[in-house]
């Protein structure tokens, strides 16, 4: 019987090496996404101190020079806050689809693999079912040959 062989052995292989880097790339991907969400925490936390520091200088007077620095930084760190939401947000879409690729990938691998063993077993079924064939063959054969054996002792013994 010839030997066991899967004819997508070669899609298997790239589906798994696909699927590991898919597994990268949705790291990656996190990695990103978390990086975006602690710069756009930094932002906030930079707003939240400017905010407390115009609290606490409330009912003094400021010079026009720090009002105008002030009010500078404030806007510069609400554009910059939404640059960063809207980051957060295709990191996350990017993070979506890496994850979506993976497990589309993940899938297609499973089920090669399952076909793959299915394949396998059914092989080795049939090539144990061949392998007692030629078993019984053989037993077969050495049966008759000591039948017959036997019908000569017989007929020998009868003809003396």
């Amino acid at each position: 019987m010839k030997r066991f062989e899967f004819s997508l052995d070669r899609l298997l292989k790239v589906k798994k090496q696909l699927e590991r880097l898919a597994e990268l790339e949705q790291q990656r991907a996190r990695d990103a996404a978390d990086q975006a969400r602690a710069r756009l925490a930094d932002l906030r936390a930079q707003l939240d101190r400017v905010a407390d520091q115009y609290a606490a200088a409330v009912g003094r007077a400021m010079t026009p020079t720090q009002w105008a620095s002030a009010s500078d930084l404030s806007e510069r760190l609400g554009r910059s806050i939404h640059a960063g939401e809207e980051a957060v947000a295709a990191a996350d879409e990017k993070l979506a689809a890496a994850a979506q690729e993976r497990a589309t990938l993940a899938t297609e691998v499973e089920a090669l693999s399952t076909l793959r063993q299915q394949q396998w077993d059914k092989w080795r079924q049939e090539a144990k079912a061949a392998d007692q064939d030629r078993l019984d063959e053989v037993g077969l054969r050495r049966w008759m040959a000591a039948q017959r054996e036997a019908e000569g002792a017989t007929d020998a013994g009868a003809a003396t």
